[in-house]
């Protein structure tokens, strides 16, 4: 009999990385797969991303509403998704579960999962986001879990050296996210496809989510970011934040600028908008871990504001600054004087093998044969 692998998201972050995994896992003989949908999938206001899911054409096993548009999710939304998706565990028995990541919603699916006994595949596991509080979320999964999908060599040897973690547990394979980027520029879509109307080559994206472990300003650093760069005459493209406690005052912003000439907003742009976004932007500007990650990929320079990304491995090209408007300014003005110049990638993340590395894992150690 084959073995269901289930696959958890919460968000359109964590299921514009996995969801190649997930066809490939559909379109082998060796198993079943089963989707998990709760988080920001579910919130009109963060775009009703399950919509994305639906639109390629996978079979979602079930839904866990448990969030609220109008509302910052707490401990009553993280326990009830825990108990919720306890009771689907129960009924539907997957033999694996795939999480991604370091957000509440994935904490609390791991939970549920180590209590109904499913094995936990975590994939993220080892990196270091001193400045958020999902360091504590991705470690306390890592602990949960039976395997540990490593995406940066750095984060394999910080695991290696926790006495708590078995090494047999751990597996380095890459970032899926890269996989998902050699794809794309493989047969890249144009930014028009999914902005109308926006000029390749002539708009900074942007996009700020909430600081959880410092007092630092964000939303004034995001509304100071946005009024250097327009005063120049530059266009910028915003991307929605995810729902962590502080979101509304990011909105806040957000709406602010809603109707100036140079500034568009997208709730989501979906994984392919975003990586076309990614392509065809000057440089990138925020405190998204995708600054970090993918955008030196498509070797651009990065604005990383605050303290958010503390810790995570970064390519040398990185800007980093402080949320004073001051050292915003200085790092703008110096990337607009010498035209955002392409940047070389270190390939920290990994080669785009890590869906290979990741489907060989599997039927090795997951299939009925194995």
């Amino acid at each position: 009999m084959k073995k269901t692998i289930g696959f958890f998201t919460g968000a359109r972050s964590d299921y514009g990385i996995m969801k190649r995994l997930i066809a490939a896992v559909a379109n082998t003989e060796d198993f079943d797969y089963s989707i998990y949908v709760s988080g920001l999938h579910l919130l009109k206001r963060f775009g009703h991303t399950i919509d994305e899911i639906r639109a390629d054409g996978l079979d979602i096993s079930a839904i866990i509403d448990v969030f609220r548009e109008d509302t910052e999710p707490g401990q009553q939304e993280f326990t009830q998704l825990i108990s919720e998706l306890s009771v689907l565990l129960e009924q539907k028995r997957p033999d694996a579960m795939f999480i991604l990541g370091d957000r509440p919603e994935a904490y609390a699916a791991a939970v549920a999962c180590h209590f109904a006994g499913v094995t936990i595949i975590h994939s993220g596991g080892g990196n270091l986001t001193k400045g958020a509080v999902d360091n504590i979320y991705r470690y306390n999964i890592s602990n949960l879990s039976d395997i540990i999908l490593a995406t940066a060599k750095s984060s394999f040897e910080r695991l290696k050296a926790m006495p708590v973690l078995d090494e047999k547990k751990l597996v380095f394979t890459g970032s899926l996210a890269i996989d998902a980027i050699k794809h794309f520029q493989a047969s890249p879509k144009p930014i028009a496809h999914f902005v109308p109307g926006i000029l390749p080559g002539a708009f900074a994206l942007m996009t700020f989510h909430p600081v959880t472990r410092s007092d630092e300003d964000i939303a004034q650093a995001m509304d100071d970011s946005l009024k250097v760069i327009t005063d120049r005459g530059h266009t910028v493209l915003i991307t929605y934040p995810n729902n962590d406690p502080g979101y509304q005052q990011i909105l806040d912003v957000i709406e602010k600028w809603r109707d100036h000439e140079k500034v568009v907003i997208r709730e989501n742009l979906g994984a392919q908008g975003y990586y076309a976004a990614l392509s065809a932007c000057q440089f990138v500007i925020g405190n998204s871990s995708s600054g970090l990650m993918e955008a030196p990929y498509f070797h651009k320079q990065v604005i990383n504001i605050g303290s958010r990304q503390e810790g995570r491995e970064h390519d040398g090209s990185i800007t980093h600054t402080d949320c004073q408007r001051e050292s915003i300014e200085e790092a703008l003005n110096l990337g607009f004087e010498q035209g955002w110049p392409t940047t070389v990638c270190d390939e920290i993340y990994g080669d785009g093998r890590a869906l290979e590395r990741i489907m060989t894992y599997f039927k090795e150690n997951l299939s009925a044969r194995s």
